[in-house]
């Protein structure tokens, strides 16, 4: 591994701004984050005379396509000009501006943290957003694997805004307006809200002295998130018809939210029980290969935030409903016979094997650690010692107390 961890930076402004500093040296690339706590999961607040705000679905997202429109111009082609590549997304929890580079770190880096800091929301240039916008929605409702997510989500989901599209849909988005886009930026994009994230051969002390150059922002008001029964879904079985040759699905289940303090660690140990259940070498696996229901093993990811948790297997195949009850009978064996020491630690170094490889790769670590800052606060070096620290009974855990067939959720698109 070419980068030291020691090396690493971390630390917050006097504004309030987290920073994290990953110099990688003798590499070409560079890279730089801003993240931004808030994303589509956040449309209930509480304003500071205690009235309750809801901002349109999809407006974390609509912020994202407006802030790079600048009153001196469009921030993108500046990037371009200097030599830099710039993008942005939006998630549940989430908003992240970035930007890779090889040369002109530091003018690129002043351009990020300006304009994220001055945000441009004019009526008419709103208005003109909404079509982009709503091509956009058309675009991810034509996909079958976007589709398969939601569904699974409200599938499981009464209340959480987490089963609501990131982009919204063309009927909230029409709900937007300049007004409240500026009500939302005031809401969302605070200094302590806000993280710093820069890797490759970068000079720390430079960044730290434009990172302390960021003015503070903050708001009294407060994000609100309905109240979501535990142990209850809506549906176990939801499928929507789009004419494909194979059927794309997904398995999910509905777990107890996480306490903001124990995320990292049920991060860790979720990905590693998931991976021993339907990963490449479990009997899982073994046995839909052989029955011919999956020709590869199923995506599996681990999702959480405030007031919401889930486990989800993404997959093709001709026989979903097959697939799902194979699942649900190799989950009720694992809780009978128990996680074994040699699979555990199988899955511990592969996990170990995976995070090495991403730190030695500009890109691969400086979108790492934009996950763990706005999961967990969390820096990558933290992130490794909890991975080599991880303990067989963490897995155990989360298998006998958490995942369970009762809250399983199949979605099907054919």
């Amino acid at each position: 591994m070419s980068m030291e961890m020691s090396k690493e930076v971390q630390g917050k402004t006097k504004s309030g701004l987290r920073y994290y500093i990953l110099p990688m040296e003798g590499f070409q690339e560079k890279m730089a984050a801003v993240v931004v706590k808030a994303g589509a999961n956040h449309i209930f607040w509480r304003d500071t005379e205690g009235k309750e705000r809801t901002f349109p679905r999809g407006t974390a997202h609509f912020i994202e396509h407006k802030l790079f429109q600048q009153e001196w111009g469009d921030a993108f082609t500046r990037f371009t000009e200097q030599g830099a590549s710039a993008n942005a997304f939006t998630d549940g929890d989430k908003t992240v501006y970035y930007f890779t580079c090889r040369d002109g770190f530091a003018e690129n880096l002043r351009l990020l943290l300006d304009f994220v800091q001055k945000p441009v929301f004019t009526p008419e240039d709103t208005e003109k957003e909404k079509s982009i916008i709503a091509s956009e929605i058309a675009m991810y409702d034509d996909d079958p694997d976007w589709v398969a997510y939601y569904q699974l989500l409200n599938g499981m989901y009464r209340t959480h805004p987490v089963k609501n599209p990131v982009a919204g849909a063309k009927e909230t988005v029409e709900e937007v307006r300049a007004e409240t886009l500026r009500q939302a930026y005031a809401a969302y994009y605070t200094t302590e809200n806000m993280s710093l994230v820069c890797a490759g051969d970068v000079s720390a002390r430079q960044v730290q002295a434009m990172a302390e150059k960021v003015g503070r922002r903050a708001t009294e008001w407060r994000a609100q998130f309905p109240e979501e029964p535990d142990g209850e879904i809506v549906e176990k079985y939801r499928e929507r018809k789009m004419g494909l040759a194979t059927p794309c699905f997904q398995i999910g289940f509905k777990l107890p939210a996480v306490a903001a303090e124990e995320q990292l660690q049920s991060r860790i140990a979720m990905n590693a029980l998931l991976e021993i259940l339907a990963g490449e070498s479990s009997d899982f696996f073994r046995m839909a290969y052989e029955k011919g229901l999956l020709d590869e093993p199923p995506g599996g990811a681990y999702f959480c935030g405030e007031g919401y948790a889930f486990a989800a297997l993404s997959g093709t195949g001709e026989r979903p409903e097959e697939t799902a009850e194979l699942l649900g009978k190799a989950l009720e064996r694992l809780k009978r016979e128990g996680i074994s020491w040699a699979d555990f630690e199988r899955v511990r170094k592969k996990m170990l094997g995976r995070l090495l490889r991403k730190m030695d790769s500009v890109g691969g670590l400086c979108m790492g650690q934009v996950e763990w800052a706005a999961a967990a606060d969390a820096s990558a070096a933290e992130v490794l010692r909890q991975v080599k620290a991880m303990k067989k009974e963490d897995a155990e855990k989360m298998l006998q107390n958490r995942l369970t067939a009762d809250t399983m959720v199949l979605s099907v698109v054919k």
